[in-house]
C-alpha cells in the first residue's frame, strides 16, 4: 500500500485503486483508479438492485473488470481510500466500502478475475492503518510511501510524486497570462520570417531538451520557437521516439513546463507530446489530465482524440510503444537520427 502513490504518481483522496497482480503477487500489472462515490453520501444515486453502491461505482466495476478479462489479468488488489473511514467505526461509509469489495469478488469472478485481497485506509501515509475490507480481518501499520522502492525508482527515473490528484492536474495548469501573450506574440513573429528546414526546427527543439534537466528557464522567444515548430507533424511525430530514450522522464517534465506558457492552439500539442510520454511508460492518471488539457485547449486535435479513445477503451501502453518507434523514421525523414534509432547511421 505504501508503493500505491508512486504506482499513480499521486497520492489517491477518496478513491477506489485496482492493481493488477501477476505470478502470484511476484509482479504487479497496470494500476486503475476511479472517485470514490458511496452510497452513503448519495443515497438517490444507489442502484435500483438494493445494494449499498451506487449504479456509477457498478459501472465502473463493471468496466474494469473487462479490461482486466482483455489483457488476461488473472488477479487484481482493491484499495480503497478515504478519510472519512476508521477500522474501529462501522459506519454507512464502511458498509457500502465493504459492499463495493463483495460487487469486486461477484463481477471480477464473472471475468475469470479473481479479488486477491481488499485493503482499506484513511490516507496511505507513514504509519497509517490499513485493513481488509473482506476476506480474514487483518490491520497493520504502512510504511513510509517516501522510502518505498518503487518511488525511489521513480524519483531516480526523473518522475514526482505529487500530494493529491489536484496537484498534478496543476503541473501543466495555464500559467502566467503575460507569459502566455508574450509567446504568442513571439509566435506571431516568427510566422513572417522565412521558414526554416525541417531538420534545423527538430534540431532546435532536441537542443532545447537537452538543456531542460539543467536549464528550465526559456524566454518567450525560445518557447515560441519550439511551439512553432512542434505544429510541423513530421517534426512532433519525431519527437514521440524520445519517450523510449534513458531521458524520458526529463523529457515529460519539459513538456508539462511548455505547455503552461503556450497558447491554445500549441499547447494542445504539447500537451499531447506529454500524455503520449505518460501512455508509453503506463501513468494513465497523467496521461488522462494531459489529454484532457489538450482536448480542452483543442477539442478537435486528431493525436488527443487519437490518445482519448485508445485510453477510453483500455488500450495498453505497448501499443502506443509502436507507435514512438515510429518516430525514429519521421526523425530520419527530417535528416535528424535520434538516440536509440534502431537502425544506427547507416
Amino acid at each position: 500500500m505504501a508503493a500505491v502513490p508512486a504506482m499513480l504518481g499521486f497520492h489517491p483522496h477518496r478513491s477506489m485503486v485496482l492493481i493488477a497482480v501477476r505470478d502470484g503477487g511476484a509482479s504487479v500489472g497496470p494500476t486503475m483508479r476511479h472517485d470514490l462515490v458511496l452510497a452513503g453520501e448519495h443515497i438517490d444515486r444507489r442502484a435500483d438492485s438494493g445494494t449499498r453502491a451506487t449504479q456509477e461505482m457498478l459501472d465502473v466495476i463493471g468496466y474494469l473488470a473487462g479490461y482486466c478479462a482483455s489483457e488476461n489479468i488473472p488477479a487484481v488488489m482493491a484499495v480503497f481510500v478515504d478519510d472519512r473511514l476508521d477500522r474501529t467505526v462501522r459506519n454507512p461509509l464502511l458498509l457500502d466500502v465493504e459492499a463495493l469489495a463483495g460487487e469486486l469478488v461477484a463481477t471480477l469472478g464473472s471475468f475469470g478475475v479473481q479479488l486477491s485481497a481488499a485493503l482499506a485506509a484513511s490516507e496511505i501515509a507513514d504509519s497509517a492503518t490499513w485493513w481488509s475490507v473482506c476476506g480474514p480481518q487483518r490491520y497493520g501499520l504502512m510504511s513510509d510511501p517516501s522510502a518505498s522502492p518503487l518511488t525511489v525508482a521513480r524519483v531516480l527515473d526523473g518522475y514526482s510524486v505529487r500530494r493529491s490528484r489536484r496537484e498534478l492536474a496543476d503541473t501543466i495548469a495555464p500559467g502566467p497570462e503575460r507569459t502566455v501573450r508574450a509567446v504568442a506574440a513571439e509566435i506571431s513573429r516568427l510566422g513572417r520570417e522565412s521558414a526554416r528546414s525541417r531538420t534545423d526546427q527538430l534540431t532546435s527543439v532536441l537542443s532545447y531538451v537537452a538543456r531542460a534537466p539543467y536549464d528550465s528557464v526559456l524566454d518567450p522567444v525560445d518557447i515560441a520557437r519550439i511551439a512553432v515548430a512542434i505544429r510541423v507533424v513530421q517534426v512532433r511525430d519525431a519527437l514521440l521516439a524520445l519517450t523510449l530514450g534513458d531521458d524520458a522522464g526529463f523529457v515529460e517534465e519539459f513538456w508539462a513546463m511548455i505547455s503552461r506558457v503556450l497558447p491554445k492552439r500549441e499547447r494542445a500539442i504539447a500537451a499531447t507530446l506529454l500524455a503520449f510520454s505518460a501512455y508509453v511508460r503506463g501513468d494513465g492518471p497523467m496521461a488522462r489530465i494531459a489529454i484532457d488539457a489538450a482536448l480542452e485547449a483543442d477539442e478537435n486535435y486528431s493525436l488527443a482524440r487519437l490518445l482519448d479513445r485508445s485510453l477510453s477503451a483500455g488500450a495498453g501502453p505497448e501499443l502506443v510503444r509502436e507507435v514512438a518507434e515510429s518516430g525514429f523514421g519521421c526523425a530520419r525523414a527530417c535528416g535528424v537520427r535520434l538516440p536509440g534509432d534502431p537502425f544506427g547511421r547507416r
